[in-house]
């Protein structure tokens, strides 16, 4: 059935040439649905040219950055093709961080003016954070910014950007430090657009399909999976934020949905899907990316939606999130390869090095994953030394840990979070899959505690399941049958809930510091 709608999908060398190519396909299709509004595609690209136009005004010229800081708003795609049209760089920040955190990440991006909404403003204010010009979304007074692309012209843009010409930066999650500014250009959404187009990566299935939204803006994934949904001319269903109960209620319209998550989106909409014991089978494709998939979840996931086909994808925002992807075929029950993280793109490369000193490991060994792709970002924004030690000869230095094993990637952990007990490597994932299979933990991470004896032993965080007990003896006595003994953790620690970042990676930093 895929095949039907392998027409449909487009990879201009530009991404601003995405609406207009649409516009002239499909003038009439449903592009956007935000919050009972209706956008097609000759709406999309009208009003990115009048989006263009405000940013003329403006005084922006190529290569000046414009700040973002606002949850998803379906304005956010008119600006972002404007910007895309015009050659400048949009810049969303993440709105959940603390006020301090998006001043500095600010200061490092130096953007000609910010627009947001007054809940994310108002604390940068008062903080005394200095700010560009500021406009917000959601007013029709003088600082509006919505206002002011209704008024204006859709004149036809000028400009005509390359494909080295920046068209994002996004700000990295900070697990591991500051937060850098990741610099991607045309050439990069190009080439991991070519990719999914060669792996037959999410074609549509049904004519009505929809792209169910959640992804926060600032996340690689959030401007990804919009415009892979607009280059197959599939309805973008924005939601203004994750909102499990509300995901729940769309999946009972009956359309055909597609949409990505990270696993602890599966998680809680699973929950929600079960609190309110309603269906999930309109789900037609689901794909999933970030930490790898627990295989109990995994489980649960394909059982409450049977008719979605499931993909998995490795990637990083510096690698404009192509790596690898692992095929629904190769999720079936059974197989050994459903726990890794498939195998290449077309036109990627994986390989394994030693972390120390580079060298690449033999199949089967353990190590750092390096990826060289098309889709590698140009930079870390005003930050040579940063870039410089990421990238060597092509290939960029992931920071994850893994071995390739008959050709698939398998992702272990991230190097730096690798536990040394008594000289043994341990990698917190393995038990954590393990601990995923017990009936009544809901979730569980594993961090290493200094140790005099040993350097590091093992720490579990665990989260129950609601109505559910089990002790730490029990949690121990249950891992002594699937792991060997020197991994066992020598302590458990009971929590509500893992601290996560924005993009639902488990905050093991703060874990370390509890």
């Amino acid at each position: 059935m895929a095949a039907d709608f392998k027409s449909r999908m487009i990879n201009p060398p530009l991404v601003a040439d995405i609406p207009r190519e649409q516009a002239k396909r499909w003038p009439g299709r449903t592009a956007l649905r935000f919050e009972g509004r209706d956008f097609t595609y000759e709406d999309l690209d009208r009003q990115s040219d009048r989006a263009a136009s405000v940013l003329a005004d403006l005084g922006f010229r190529p290569g000046d950055r414009l700040a973002w800081l606002a949850r998803n708003f379906g304005v956010f795609w008119d600006v972002l093709f404007a910007c895309a049209k015009t050659g400048v760089v949009l810049t969303p920040l993440n709105w959940r961080l603390a006020p301090a955190e998006i001043a500095a990440i600010l200061v490092d991006a130096r953007p000609k003016i910010l627009v947001g909404e007054r809940a994310f403003i108002e604390p940068l204010l008062a903080g005394g954070a200095k700010l560009p010009r500021t406009f917000l979304l959601e007013t029709d007074g003088p600082d509006g910014f919505e206002p002011l692309i209704d008024k204006a012209r859709a004149n036809p843009v000028s400009h005509r950007p390359g494909q080295d010409d920046a068209l994002v930066q996004l700000y990295t999650s900070g697990t591991t430090g500051l937060p850098k500014g990741v610099v991607l250009p045309n050439r990069c959404y190009h080439a991991s657009g070519e990719a999914g187009i060669r792996a037959d990566i999410l074609v549509p299935r049904y004519d009505d399909e929809t792209a169910l939204h959640p992804l926060p803006h600032f996340h690689i994934a959030g401007v990804n999976f919009g415009l892979m949904a607009m280059g197959r001319a599939m309805p973008v269903i924005q939601h203004r934020q994750f909102d499990p109960a509300a995901l729940v209620r769309d999946a009972q319209t009956g359309t055909p949905m597609n949409s990505f998550f990270v696993p602890a989106m599966v998680m809680m909409l699973l929950e929600a899907a079960k609190a309110a014991q309603k269906p999930l089978n309109n789900f037609s494709s689901i794909s999933y990316g970030a930490p790898p998939m627990p295989e109990a979840l995994l489980d649960a996931a394909m059982a409450a939606m049977p008719n979605a086909r499931f993909t998995q994808f490795y990637g990083m925002t510096e690698t404009t999130g192509s790596a690898t992807f692992l095929t629904h075929e190769d999720h079936a029950p059974g197989k050994k390869q459903r726990v890794s993280a498939g195998k290449p793109h077309p036109g990627n490369r994986i390989r394994i090095c030693d972390p120390e000193t580079g060298a690449e490991a033999p199949p089967g060994v353990l190590g750092e994953i390096h990826v060289a792709t098309g889709g590698l970002m140009d930079s870390y924004w005003a930050n040579p030394n940063a870039t410089t030690a990421a990238i060597r000869d092509g290939w960029y230095k992931t920071g994850d840990a893994g071995k390739i094993d008959d050709g698939y990637l398998y992702v272990l952990d991230r190097v730096k979070d690798m536990i040394i007990s008594g000289g043994e490597n341990i990698y917190p994932a393995e038990l954590e899959n393990a601990l995923a299979a017990h009936p009544a933990i809901l979730e569980a991470a594993i961090v290493g505690r200094p140790d005099e004896k040993w350097g590091e032993v093992v720490k579990a965080f665990v989260v129950r399941r609601p109505g559910c007990e089990v002790s730490a003896a029990e949690i121990v006595e249950f891992l002594k049958a699937r792991i060997a003994s020197f991994k066992l953790p020598r302590e458990v620690s009971f929590l509500d809930a893992l601290p996560r970042n924005p993009s639902g990676k488990i905050l093991k930093t703060t874990l370390r510091k509890m």
